[in-house]
Order: structure tokens, then sequence, then C-alpha cells
């Protein structure tokens, strides 16, 4: 596909502002020709940013009136399932942000209606699109060999209630992206799983989720989340034979051969290129990823029917958990404290 790629977008929210239209409008090969919004305000202000000709506030006025190649779909989880069936079913390339829908099944579907429909569907676990996590992963492979050893953590110090007032929880809705990067790393099929899940504080949800994987190439992975910590942290750890990377996703990763203590640093910006968070924590590379691949004919990496598994080791992952424990400790008192951040320099959101 010589010319440009022709994008709309359902959707012109906070998240979709701070990483995917400046990430697309940085690419000289595509268009993005036309937005929907049901804000007035969000759809004109999104609009006049990025230069985007045509706004609408019903997606299926826009789809019918514009022609497009593929449709950016960013919206909460819940809100998803209509507008990429209708997209499917039109024949256009979709690209949603995690999770994809809220259940397996809606997942699944959706690979299916692609399957039938021919299309190229994408989902943003921009972890797995890094520089940093890529470089790591293909380093340690080249150097140990198949990975033997995974690891995946996630930690925040969340404050809120639940998500979207209950209509997901927190381990698939956010927490997931830990569950596809251990799932990236590992790189086979899940065989077996062991969970427990905690609500530490007594919230109503759960908020500390530890896991461990089988997978089927014999690679041993273990998932750490916590929502009731003390500071955000995204960790990944990958060991091969004599070979090990450890890589913290906005800051650098620590890479070993044969016993090495000191091994070699390499910084997040480095490997980027970049210190603009759109570069080093993926976000550029994914959008990258889509476009190439709808230019290519060929599927990303990242598809429905990829992204069907992590959310179905999610729901391994809840079935399979411990029953907590029947009472839940009191929190300890909270000291004042001076000005802080509760959330990375480049959190995001919806």
């Amino acid at each position: 596909m010589a010319k440009k790629v022709r994008v709309a977008f359902i959707g012109a929210g906070e998240l979709a502002n701070i990483v995917h239209y400046p990430s697309l409008a940085s690419f000289k090969d595509v268009e993005i020709v036309a937005l929907c919004d049901l804000s007035e305000e969000r759809r004109n202000a999104t609009a006049a940013k990025f230069n985007v000709a045509r706004t609408f506030s019903d997606y299926r006025q826009m789809l019918q009136s514009v022609k497009v190649d593929a449709v950016y779909v960013i919206l909460p989880p819940q809100l998803l399932h209509e507008p990429v069936v209708y997209c499917l079913k039109a024949g256009l390339h979709v690209f949603t942000d995690k999770p994809p829908g809220v259940t397996p099944h809606q997942t699944r579907a959706w690979a299916g209606l692609a399957a039938r429909h021919k299309n190229l569907t994408m989902v943003g676990f921009q972890r797995r699109y890094a520089p940093i996590m890529r470089k790591a992963r293909e380093q340690v492979i080249k150097r140990g060999g198949a990975i033997q050893h995974a690891v995946a953590q996630y930690y925040k110090g969340y404050k809120g209630g639940l998500y979207y007032e209950g209509a997901i929880d927190i381990l698939t809705c956010d927490a997931i992206h830990a569950v596809d990067a251990l799932r990236w790393v590992a790189g086979g099929e899940v065989v077996d799983v062991t969970s427990d899940l905690r609500d530490q504080v007594g919230r109503g949800f759960h908020d500390l989720f530890t896991a461990t994987v089988r997978f089927s190439n014999g690679c041993l992975g273990f998932l750490f989340g916590n929502w009731n910590c003390g500071a955000y942290r995204f960790a990944v750890e990958m060991h091969a034979n004599r070979t090990s990377a450890f890589v913290e996703i906005n800051k650098r990763a620590l890479y070993h051969e044969d016993g090495n203590q000191e091994g070699e640093v390499w910084e997040t910006r480095d490997v980027a290129g970049s210190d603009d968070m759109l570069d080093d924590f993926g976000f550029r590379a994914e959008n990258r990823h889509f476009i190439d691949c709808i230019k290519s004919g060929r599927q990303p990496d990242s598809h429905f029917g990829d992204a069907a598994k992590s959310m179905e080791l999610v729901e391994k992952i809840h079935r399979a958990a411990r029953p907590e424990p029947s009472s839940v400790p009191a929190p300890p008192p909270q000291k004042a404290s001076g000005a802080g951040r509760s959330r990375p320099r480049r959190a995001k959101s919806r």
C-alpha cells in the first residue's frame, strides 16, 4: 500500500489524545481523516490539535460518510463491543487499546469475526513493543536460548475505587499489561496456573495478585501485582541459560551473562533514541507496527486472536485463586506526608 493509510478514530478522550493521535500524526504515511466523540468540546479540541477535517457524534454516520482503511476504537472496555463489531463487519482494520473487551468470550468473538471478514486487528499491549523490552528479549534469547524463567511485576499506589463503577476488575482492565508481558516473554502456551488474589484492606475488590504459570515450552512464569503499595513500578525479568535481563521499562535494563555481577546497563532513553514517553514506553512503536502491518497485509503480533490468550490467562488466574483469608487486617494509621507522586510521571488514562 503506497498511498497514505486513512485512519478514523472513535474516541477523543485523554488516552487517545496523549498517545495515539500524536503517534499517528507523526507518521508521514498516515492521514487522520475523521474522528467521532459524543462530546462536542472533545471533538473540536482534538480536531483542531491534530488537523482532522471531519468530526462526528455518531460513528456509523462517520464510517458511512468517510472512506477509511482502519479505525482506532479508543473507549472504555465496556463500550468497545458494539463499535468494534460494526467496524469488523464493514471490512475495516481495527485497533483497540487494552483490555480487548470485558471477557475472553468477547475477544474470541472479535477474532472469529475478523477472520471471516479478513480484517487486520491489534490490541495496544504497548509494553511488548517498547524498544528496551524488545532489545532485552532478543539479546537473552540470542545468547542463552529459550527463556526458562520469566517474571512480570506491576505495582501501583492506587487510592481509588472500582474501575468504571465495577464494569471490569483491575486484573482484567489494567494488570493485564503484566499478564500479556509475561506471555510474550515466555513465548509458549499456558499449561497450568496457580494463583492467589487478595482484597488487602477491605475495599471490596482484589488489589493484590500473584500467579505461577507453566508454559508449554518449559518456561516457568511468575506474576506479581499490587494496587495498594507504596509506588508505581512495572518491571520484567527474563532468564535463559547463563543469561539474564532485568527491565524496568521507564528507567533502564540490566543485562548479565555468565555470572557477571556488574553486567551492562541500558538506559531506556538511549535504547529508544528519545526521552519522549511515546518512544520509551512503546506507544509510537505499537502504532508504527499496526500501520506497517496494514501496508504489508500481515496480521499484527498482538491481534485479537493473540489478545484473547492474554484474556484467557487472566480468567485462569481468577479461577485458580485460593480462597481469601476470612478476615482482613485493618490498615495502619496514615502519616502526614509532603508532596509526592502516587502515579508515574507518564501515567495514562482514558
